[in-house]
């Protein structure tokens, strides 16, 4: 039996969400976390959660991270018949990225300034959209937004109060709305 497209990124969102609230017990907590499947096999590429504050690197970002862990493991730069999903619409850094690894398909939860930036102010407001509509290469990456969006919703929230509960501060300059 052919399991639809979408059932199967609500699958691979569920899964996503389990992997990523793993973070919450680690010394940096972390509600964003991005994997990426093989199209055609099914098969997880990659799975990584943003490490910026573990590593104080502002580039490590979900969706990066996992990028350069499945390009090293396929040692290749491009991520043709690749799908990365996650837990929050990406940045414009992450899109970028994403655009120039050659993802056939970002699926993600979340909204960014919608949802995160309640708990994660943003520093940009540019949508994956503006940034893929702009982009000069020949090839597409389709956009599906919102699988799972309340269960992505709930992990901003479920971070916030892990974050709270044990004190821990926000990134420089994410401690209010940068609106």
């Amino acid at each position: 039996m052919v399991i639809p497209a979408d059932e199967r990124h609500a699958v691979r969102m569920r899964l996503l969400v389990d992997y990523t609230s793993q973070s919450f017990g680690s010394e940096h907590p972390s509600p964003f976390g991005s994997s990426i499947y093989d199209a055609t096999t099914g098969e997880v590429v990659a799975e990584a959660y943003d490490t910026v504050m573990r590593g104080c690197d502002p580039t490590s970002h979900a969706e990066v991270n996992a990028i350069r862990k499945a390009t090293t493991k396929r040692q290749r730069l491009s991520l043709r018949g690749c799908i990365l999903y996650s837990t929050c619409e990406p940045c414009p850094m992450c899109m970028s990225a994403c655009i120039w690894a050659e993802l056939d398909a970002v699926v993600y939860g979340a909204s960014t300034m919608e949802d995160a930036n309640r708990y994660w102010p943003q520093s940009s407001d540019m949508t994956p959209r503006e940034l893929s509509d702009r982009a000069r290469l020949a090839l597409s990456c389709e956009l599906i937004p919102h699988v799972e969006r309340g269960l992505c919703q709930q992990l901003f929230l479920h971070c916030d109060q892990v974050r709270a509960k044990r004190g821990l501060q926000l990134p420089p300059n994410r401690g209010q709305s940068l609106a």
